[in-house]
């Protein structure tokens, strides 16, 4: 593994690289609040074959903080990586990330060869939807126990014992669905998050151009809607309108992220891997 900054006019992107110099590309782009490590284990499964990139969006993780967080903004970043990788990419991303990579995926001129969407918020924008999602009170109540634990200068273990033993969208507390490795990701991530990022979530997910047709190979993995999904229930109709070619399996069971919940992260790994597998050929 290497670590590198890359800059896209003054903001500064902090990146990994994983795998031989001559493996085909991935890019994995990560959630909301979370920050590039979330893919160890996923990268465990690809990076003997593929030259694999994960990102610290902008104000996450060690990537600088930004005037601005809007869409638009991590689009220009995501596409300064895709210009320093200089070859035909895959794009794998969870949540926002997701929303990212499928939003590249329409400009043809990028080349994506491929996305792989994890359980995007790909309709959120729309008040009903995230109303539904309930994907707002989960970002307030997140967003308070960031603000409690930094005015209390909270070492970090009392950082991964609130997410470890706090509620999970998917029923119970974090550490039902999450190992150790997982929870310590999210922890620190949240430690180094730039809230403003957070801010006015829902017009963040407006900016998407929702029937705008993929220029790619797709695969969309949903999540369970009983358990904190961003991709509902009825939402995989509205995108197979737009996207007909596109795939879309559903992990019941499941909450929101599906690469990092214990019982799940196998077989997403396995579905990255069979789907990169058809994309070579």
């Amino acid at each position: 593994m290497t670590d590198l900054t890359l800059h896209n006019g003054d903001q500064s992107l902090a990146l990994s690289v994983h795998g031989p110099l001559d493996g085909a590309p991935v890019l994995l782009l990560h959630g909301l609040t979370m920050s590039r490590d979330t893919w160890d284990e996923t990268l465990a499964h690809l990076s003997d074959r593929y030259r694999c990139w994960t990102l610290d969006l902008r104000g996450h993780g060690h990537s600088g903080r930004a005037a601005s967080y809007g869409f638009a903004d991590h689009l220009s970043d995501v596409r300064a990586v895709l210009a320093a990788i200089g070859k035909p990419t895959v794009l794998v991303g969870h949540s926002l990330g997701g929303c990212i990579a499928g939003a590249l995926a329409q400009e043809p001129a990028l080349g994506i060869r491929g996305v792989l969407l994890e359980d995007p918020p790909w309709y959120l924008g729309e008040p009903a939807e995230f109303e539904r999602s309930g994907f707002g009170p989960m970002f307030a109540g997140l967003m308070g126990m960031v603000g409690q634990l930094r005015a209390g200068n909270a070492p970090l273990d009392v950082w991964l014992g609130a997410l470890a033993q706090g509620p999970s969208p998917a029923g119970g507390v974090g550490a039902d669905w999450h190992d150790a490795r997982q929870l310590l990701s999210h922890a620190s991530a949240l430690q180094r998050l730039d809230p403003a990022c957070c801010a006015g979530v829902e017009r963040l997910f407006a900016a998407l151009d929702t029937a705008r047709p993929l220029g790619c190979p797709a695969l969309v993995v949903q999540a369970d809607g009983t358990q904190g999904a961003a991709f509902l229930n009825g939402h995989e109709l509205r995108f197979a309108a737009s996207n007909p070619a596109a795939r879309v399996v559903r992990y019941a069971g499941c909450g929101h992220v599906t690469h990092g919940t214990r019982g799940f992260d196998l077989r997403f790994a396995g579905e990255l891997g069979g789907f990169l597998n058809g994309l070579d050929g």
